[in-house]
């Protein structure tokens, strides 16, 4: 089923910022189409026992309870931008211990300096309000050694999507590893892979994702 302009245009905002009951079944169909993004860009991460962790934009955060088993004494934060998700996050993880959620704006991560070993993002960066001033921030709050890993979407990928002419900015390999080196981060693997996902009229598409990896290094 081929969607309208409107229709497209609507669930481009949905993907940025789940709202409301569509907004619900967004975060389910996110959580499912981005599960091998998401289980990739963990095993990028090396977690290890006590670290703490940040995810930027978790959804649903379905994926959660998964992560918080890799290694021992884990400490979970996610921040969004949709209350909706934010409040369905907490449904959904209530009974975990260390693990918590967060409504943010966007623009400033609510966390002090060097707090996290190790923070990851999937299929959000098309949405970052000032891209530079954003991984500025993710640099600030990371610890010195820490791991930041970024899955995109490629642009070559995602002009073939429909809506992703609406309030989306695409971005290839190159302007992500400048965004990240930029901050003073250092680029430790770019990892390119393809994947079968369902498309939202119904049909298998083949997807390209990128795994960006980043290092803070002792003098960052």
């Amino acid at each position: 089923m081929k969607l309208s302009e409107n229709e497209l245009q609507e669930l481009a905002q949905q993907l940025r910022c789940p709202d409301g009951e569509s907004g619900l079944k967004v975060g389910e169909m996110m959580n499912f189409t981005n599960s091998n993004i998401i289980i990739k860009t963990i095993e990028s991460l090396n977690i290890k026992n006590d670290d703490t962790l940040l995810e930027i934009g978790p959804g649903n955060g379905g994926h959660v309870k998964d992560i918080i088993t890799i290694a021992k004494n884990i400490t979970y934060f996610g921040i969004d931008i949709s209350e909706t998700m934010v409040e369905e996050a907490e449904n959904i993880n209530g009974d975990l211990e260390n693990v918590s959620f967060r409504l943010t704006d966007g623009e400033h991560i609510p966390f002090s300096e060097k707090h996290f070993d190790a923070v990851f993002t999937c299929n959000t960066i098309y949405f970052w309000k000032d891209p530079q001033d954003y991984a500025n921030e993710i640099a600030r709050v990371m610890r010195e050694g820490g791991i930041v890993s970024i899955s995109f979407i490629p642009k070559s990928t995602m002009q073939k999507i429909p809506f992703a002419k609406y309030g989306f900015t695409l971005y290839d390999i190159e302007s992500v590893t400048s965004l990240m080196q930029n901050t003073g981060l250092t680029i430790i693997s770019v990892v390119t892979d393809t994947e079968m996902v369902r498309s939202t009229s119904g049909e298998k598409i083949e997807r390209e994702f990128v795994v960006l990896t980043a290092k803070k290094q002792s003098n960052t």
